[in-house]
């Protein structure tokens, strides 16, 4: 097999010659040992735990999407009047009040590039209490001292507005609105799905860590997937090996870097005795993690487990500061 740089090129197989069905001249290779493994419980280093739940491709691509999704969230939703969608307030009979403008400013918002202004008010309420609120429009800013009619919840003066304006400087209103509010859903979605899936692998990881069976896979065959990261096609493996009970079972692993999982030997990968099939490829786990003379787990690679955490730790500290600065 040959590559040509292609879209549907296949990698060459470090296996050629060394599986069943894969052709190719022998090679000959010594034979991959099977290092003693500490008995479960195992201890897992702090670093790789982390490391698993935090990092990887799935894990850092919706740190990512959230981090950047989110900060327009941050900024969007306080500002939107949604009674536009369900009148939740703002449905059914309304009270009314004579008004009157007390000040009003520019904002720095805009919607299709018209500015939105704001208007803070006065009126007097039905249980004779003076009240104030702030009203947003765009394209129409009133003096201080103009007359306004105020609309109210009767049975909560407290939410009320100028009528013909909004409470908020943006709205939504309709179909349209209803399709701004849906694709903010699925930006956010996308992203929330694809770190559960990230954590639930770096879950996965961290249980057979502690309590797997070591095992040496053997690859049985691969095959192209339809997904593509960094412009490399993706490419699911599976392995044959032995559990306790004497059969062969199979464990599978999808990667975009096809070398982690080349070693024409096999690959070590730990299994659950119980359910053998539950398994992972110890080469595609996302912490960096090895096993050393005595038989216990470290840590690998200690650079890359710490940058797997940084991308977390930023998003997490700057929308701990975005949300502090908009809640206060």
């Amino acid at each position: 097999m040959t590559v040509d740089g292609s879209e549907g090129a296949v990698p060459p197989s470090p296996y050629e010659g060394k599986v069943p069905g894969v052709s190719g001249p022998p090679v000959e290779e010594a034979p991959k040992d099977v290092p003693a493994l500490a008995d479960p419980p195992r201890h897992v280093p702090a670093l790789v735990r982390c490391s698993n739940l935090l990092g990887g491709f799935y894990n850092q691509f919706g740190w990512a999407w959230l981090g950047i999704t989110c900060f327009f969230l941050w900024f969007f939703l306080p500002n939107v009047d949604v009674t536009g969608l369900y009148h939740f307030h703002f449905r059914g009979d309304l009270g009314t009040a004579p008004g009157v403008v007390v000040g009003s400013h520019e904002t720095n918002c805009s919607e299709n590039d018209v500015d939105v202004y704001a208007h803070t008010y006065r009126f007097t309420g039905p249980d004779g209490a003076d009240r104030e609120g702030v009203s947003y429009v765009t394209g129409r800013l009133l003096e201080a001292g103009a007359n306004v009619t105020v609309e109210y919840v009767p049975d909560d003066p407290v939410i009320s507005r100028i009528r013909q304006m909004r409470r908020e400087p943006f709205s939504v209103e309709g179909w349209g609105g209803l399709l701004i509010c849906g694709m903010l859903s699925v930006f956010t979605v996308v992203g929330v799905v694809m770190l559960a899936t990230g954590v639930r692998k770096g879950m996965k990881a961290n249980r057979l860590l502690a309590s797997g069976r070591l095992a040496l896979g053997r690859l049985k065959g691969k095959r192209a997937t339809n997904t593509s990261i960094n412009e490399r096609r993706v490419w699911e493996f599976a392995f044959e090996f032995q559990g306790d009970d004497l059969r062969p079972h199979q464990a599978k692993a999808r990667t975009h870097k096809v070398a982690r999982l080349s070693d024409p030997r096999g690959e070590f990968l730990l299994y659950d005795p119980i359910d053998p099939a539950y398994a992972v490829l110890l080469d595609n786990i996302p912490g960096a993690v090895r096993i050393n003379d005595l038989g216990q787990l470290e840590t690998d690679r200690r650079r890359k487990a710490l940058a797997s955490l940084l991308l977390p730790a930023i998003v997490l500290s700057a929308h701990g500061v975005v949300a502090y600065l908009v809640l206060l």
